[in-house]
């Protein structure tokens, strides 16, 4: 596959609720490089890809007035029917019919976007690097899942991935007052969580694995924990390391079936959920971002030009030491 430039008509305003934002940076995710690949299970390039991303706003519907031209912003991708119970609820991420920008539908990588108001979030004077802002979006994938999870202050969390949705968990984690153990293959991956906070972090493949976490959690297991990976390998050590009344977090996805079974749930009695992209976490970030809690820019490691497009795609497939994420500025 490669990365094509093409040229398109701007969007304009045709709705009372329209907002055209000037992208400024869009981030490269997990998705992307699967549709890259030609790899994703439901969509097929060529497609607009990109829902991490950042910009200015260029245009205004006659009605909008959470933002105004000039106001710099990221946008919310996840698209709910607005009807349904989940949506009424807040939880538009779990709708049925839900869509998500640069995956069902046309996605950010692109100079001018248009969106709903609805999804608009402004971007706060805290943060001056508004290539930065495009990593709100996995952020707020962090958010969800320390939220689904629980998690309170002292709790300790074992993450399984410290790739960037890996790493957001553990950032978001902290605000909340949680320590955190980050599991990886990569050792670049493992120093990376160390030098943003992690109480520890270990090889996968550390024969001593388990015993290293209970002996950091009092022998007991961890309060939470999280798969940020998708295996059903990675699931099985989840529910086998959790502390009795504990919670699983499921947040990568991987169709395989496992070998967890009832007793090894019921006789600990923990909570399994699921976590799925965000509902509303975006003014959670923003908030943490505002105050100093979270700085965006740790999330990514390697910058790019449009131009620079397929070598950014290239680096982000072929994951090389020391790269975590790369975002396209235009």
């Amino acid at each position: 596959m490669q990365v094509e430039i093409i040229d398109k008509p701007e969007p304009e305003i045709t709705g009372t609720d329209d907002v055209i934002v000037k992208i400024e940076a869009v981030g490269i995710c997990g998705t992307d490089i699967h549709t890259f690949l030609n790899e994703h299970p439901f969509v097929k390039p060529p497609v607009i890809v990109g829902h991490e991303c950042s910009g200015e706003v260029a245009a205004c519907g006659s009605t909008v007035n959470n933002v105004s031209q000039g106001d710099r912003v990221v946008i919310d991708p996840v698209l709910g029917c607005g009807t349904c119970r989940p949506c009424k609820t807040g939880r538009a991420n779990v709708c049925a019919n839900v869509k998500c920008r640069g995956v069902h539908v046309e996605g950010a990588m692109q100079e001018y976007f248009k969106v709903r108001s609805l999804d608009i979030h402004k971007l706060p004077d805290a943060e001056d690097d508004i290539a930065a802002g495009a990593m709100i979006e996995p952020l707020s994938i962090g958010a969800q899942a320390c939220w689904r999870g629980g998690i309170k202050e002292n709790d300790t969390i074992v993450i399984f991935g410290a790739g960037p949705i890996g790493l957001a968990v553990m950032l978001n984690a902290h605000c909340r007052g949680a320590h955190t153990i980050l599991i990886d293959m990569k050792e670049d991956r493992l120093a990376r969580a160390k030098e943003l906070g992690a109480l520890c972090a270990i090889s996968a493949n550390d024969e001593t694995l388990a015993e290293q976490i209970y002996s950091l959690t009092s022998g007991e297991g961890p309060q939470v924990t999280c798969d940020a990976v998708g295996h059903p390998e990675i699931f099985k050590k989840c529910v086998d390391l959790v502390a009795p009344t504990g919670t699983v977090v499921l947040l990568g996805m991987d169709g395989r079936h496992n070998e967890v079974t009832e007793l090894e749930i019921f006789r600990k009695e923990i909570s399994i959920v699921g976590s799925r992209m965000n509902s509303n976490m975006f003014p959670v970030i923003l908030e943490r971002v505002n105050k100093g809690e979270l700085n965006p820019g740790h999330m990514a490691s390697h910058r790019f030009s449009m131009a620079e497009a397929e070598k950014a795609f290239s680096m982000a497939v072929n994951q090389p030491s020391g790269f975590l994420k790369a975002i396209i500025s235009f």
